[in-house]
């Protein structure tokens, strides 16, 4: 598999003056992937520490310790599913066989909801009516009748549902690991054979209403092995508009065309057909060998721009997507399809996934994340993400939220995001560090109340003033001074007196979002502070890497700066600015255009640099307003070029003559 994230770098054609990208060449025929929103849907993080009233399921389960793989949401009731035998709310212990339901509201249990099953439920999925809960998994038998693999319960009593118009197909095979409501249909994907016995293998499509099998559509057939086991549907996702599902699991083949692991359907009006026009070889290769398939999860964003995949496999670096959370847009399309961004635990396992608004949030037991190059280790950019990790939608870097799960256990199975919050099925009992770690048997409720914000990561636009730190080309004192731009006429230089105590002659690059700016400096580290023209805030280091009560409890669990920081020692960085989930700058002695994924959230860089253009020797300060790329040449000129898809491209315009050279440029 051709190497996917690291170090990519992008061939370039030299314009006359600089070497501009004049048509962007993209290495090996890969492109710079580019997500879409140019700023953060404002968006609410959940609190770090999980709801206290939420139910117990009991840790000794006679042998095994009970574990949560499926939850969801069906009007006022969160339905969980797994393997346990008991649940106790507050000192009251209920018997349950695999399945319960809490009351959305009070997050207590609701006792009068008691099915019996006689085995593990793998998948859950509401019912058309709003009323009922679709149960998958592998057993056999529900409340005493044959059911094998497959029900349907009213949430309100745990009974089948009261109309008595459905009727569980007769499936054979091991179990139904998920369903999906799409397009009028039920579709369950599993390990089977057969349904209501026509031969269905992976995949079949029912009638929501009474459950029979559809001889029209999910008549798509799933065949071969990735790397032995036997074929297998894990997980399958639909758009919302109902025109496309998604399918991972373990299969080489889909509807006679080779596609490993990972495939696309056309959902039609008269038949469903594996989506010829969409290939990826992202999971081709194999990851560990002792596993069959390393495909995990899958979820669907709410606004249907792009799925996410989850996966395990052991650390393969970055040529490969073992142990990865990855996401892939949905306007995509071609024989060689790549995700926008890869995040890697570096060596541990992503058992679920699943996307609120403005977060992806992965769950497993990793003890990193941000970890491309880490084996089994913390590596250049790892943060300490144990269990459980926010992603932001935009380039897959952490956000700050990190409540974390220890022991991490097998792993978190189960994520499910409501209007309320964010909750947690695992094969564990405790989250937080252990120094301050609270106890919550197998299920955790993160609410949004009380939780933060999300920055929209703004940056001011022209018509503006434009700062300089430490203006001149030798010299270069503490002080900043501005001139008024509209994008092409400049105003006069004007002296700016800002409280606070900045030394401007300290700066090596400045960039200001959201109000902040951020700086490097030649000591090799980064750091922010809050400016508004009048005043600056404390000057703050930035260093995501650590977390003090983390590596306290578990010092082998620490994270690594990214090499980024070792770059700005003796000030080495000569520009930067920020565009779109993206820190681009240059350095001194190197003509290229970099940039590494970042979030300002919580200030981490990705780990991987990315040459995006050539020509950029001695080039200073930057900007990015309006589509134009505003940088200050060698000779102090400003000077603007086209910037799109993250690219700057086309011949350079003279926006002024002046001399714009410094230590830091910015739109305030």
């Amino acid at each position: 598999m051709s190497r996917l994230r690291r170090e990519t770098a992008v061939a370039v054609t030299a314009l006359a003056g600089i070497g501009l990208v004049a048509a962007p060449q993209f290495a090996e025929g890969r492109q710079v992937p580019v997500v879409a929103s140019a700023a953060l849907a404002a968006g609410k993080m959940p609190v770090e520490t999980p709801y206290g009233g939420t139910p117990n399921i009991e840790p000794n389960q006679g042998g095994w310790a009970g574990v949560v793989y499926a939850m969801t949401q069906v009007g006022d009731k969160i339905i969980v599913g797994g393997k346990f035998r008991s649940v106790k709310q507050g000192e009251t212990t209920y018997p349950v066989t695999h399945l319960l339901a809490i009351n959305a509201t009070t997050k207590r249990l609701d006792p009068t909801f008691r099915p019996q099953l006689d085995s593990t439920v793998e998948a859950l999925a509401p019912g058309a009516d709003g009323k009922s809960v679709l149960v998958g998994g592998k057993f056999n038998t529900v409340n005493g009748a044959a059911r094998p693999k497959l029900a349907r319960l009213d949430v309100a009593t745990g009974k089948e549902t009261a109309n008595g118009t459905w009727k569980t197909p007769g499936i054979k095979g091991g179990a139904v690991f998920d369903i999906e409501v799409s397009k009028g249909r039920v579709y369950i994907a599993g390990q089977f054979t057969s349904v209501a016995g026509a031969n269905r293998k992976g995949l079949a499509a029912l009638s929501p209403t009474t459950g029979g099998l559809s001889t029209k559509f999910g008549i798509v057939p799933f065949s071969g092995i990735h790397n032995g086991g036997v074929t297998v549907v894990r997980r399958i996702e639909a758009t919302p508009d109902g025109t496309k599902m998604y399918a991972i699991g373990n299969f080489s083949s889909v509807g006679g065309a080779e596609r490993r692991q990972f495939a696309r359907l056309n959902l039609g009006d008269a038949a469903d057909a594996v989506d010829a026009n969409w290939k990826t070889d992202g999971f081709a290769s194999p990851c560990a060998t002792v596993f069959d398939s390393y495909v995990r999860d899958m979820a669907m964003s709410p606004d249907g721009k792009y799925v996410a995949v989850a996966t395990t496999g052991g650390p393969g670096g970055t040529t490969q997507l073992c142990d990865s959370a990855t996401r892939w847009n949905n306007d995509d399309s071609g024989l060689n399809v790549k995700p926008a961004w890869a995040n890697y635990t570096g060596g541990d396992t992503l058992d679920s996934i699943a996307i609120s608004d403005s977060a992806v949030f992965v769950g497993g037991h990793p003890r990193w994340s941000n970890n491309p190059l880490g084996r089994d280790r913390s590596r250049a950019g790892a943060v300490t993400r144990p269990g459980l990790a926010a992603l932001d939608p935009r380039n897959g870097v952490p956000f700050s939220w990190n409540p974390g799960r220890d022991p991490r256990g097998d792993g978190a199975w189960s994520i499910l995001v409501t209007a309320d919050g964010v909750w947690v099925g695992s094969d564990t009992n405790y989250f937080l560090p252990p120094s301050s770690q609270k106890f919550r048997g197998k299920i955790g409720f993160f609410p949004f109340a009380g939780g933060s914000t999300l920055p929209e990561d703004v940056t001011k636009q022209l018509p503006g003033k434009v700062y300089v730190a430490a203006p001149g080309a030798v010299l270069q004192p503490n002080k900043l001074v501005s001139r008024t731009v509209n994008g092409t006429t400049v105003g006069p230089e004007v002296p700016e007196a800002v409280a606070g105590g900045m030394n401007w002659s300290d700066v090596r690059g400045t960039m200001l979002i959201d109000g902040v700016l951020w700086y490097a400096k030649a000591d090799g580290a980064l750091y922010k502070r809050t400016f508004n023209g009048v005043t600056v805030g404390a000057e703050q280091v930035v260093n995501p890497y650590a977390n003090a009560q983390w590596d306290a409890d578990e010092p082998s669990w620490k994270g690594t700066v990214p090499d980024f920081y070792s770059s700005l020692t003796g000030g080495l960085t000569l520009g930067m600015f920020y565009d779109n989930g993206r820190m681009y700058y240059t350095r001194a002695g190197n003509d290229s255009l970099f940039y590494r994924s970042f979030t300002p959230e919580s200030g981490i860089l990705g780990s991987e640099n990315v040459a995006v253009s050539s020509g950029w020797s001695n080039v200073r300060g930057m900007f990015v307003s309006g589509g134009k790329l505003y940088y200050v040449a060698a000779d102090g000129k400003l000077n603007a070029v086209t910037f799109t898809g993250g690219v700057p491209s086309g011949s350079p315009t003279v926006i002024s003559s002046e001399d714009w050279r410094g230590r830091g440029l910015f739109v305030g």
